[in-house]
């Protein structure tokens, strides 16, 4: 019995191997972006006289950072002006709304995230 099922084997291995073999190979990375990359806005070459928002995650810790980064910035930069976004890190039909005010409203921005 082993000796028939081995010729069995060859026998469909020759006929694999004569038959026409049609063979699709697959690229498995991501499509190229074709859109040319947007840079990152240049350094403001100072923080005075500038309006910078403060962005807050919602976490907690930022209530007591928040504080002491504009008391100290302030000291710095006397005449820079700070408004503050608490966004939720969740809420994402408001965060839009709330991300082009504060990009209108500033100069720069902090952004507060983490716990």
């Amino acid at each position: 019995m082993c000796f028939m099922s081995m010729v069995a084997f060859m026998t469909n291995e020759r006929a694999y191997a004569a038959s026409n073999v049609e063979v699709k190979v697959l690229d498995p990375r991501a499509e190229l972006l074709t859109q040319a990359s947007v840079p990152i806005n240049a350094r403001l070459s100072t923080l005075e006289g500038k309006k910078i928002g403060i962005l807050k995650n919602t976490k907690p810790g930022g209530d007591d950072f928040a504080p002491a980064l504009m008391q100290v910035l302030k000291e710095t930069y006397p005449r820079v002006e700070f408004k503050m976004w608490s966004v939720s890190y969740n809420d994402y039909p408001a965060k839009a709304n709330d991300l082009k005010e504060i990009a209108t409203w500033s100069d720069a921005v902090i952004g507060m995230m983490g716990d």
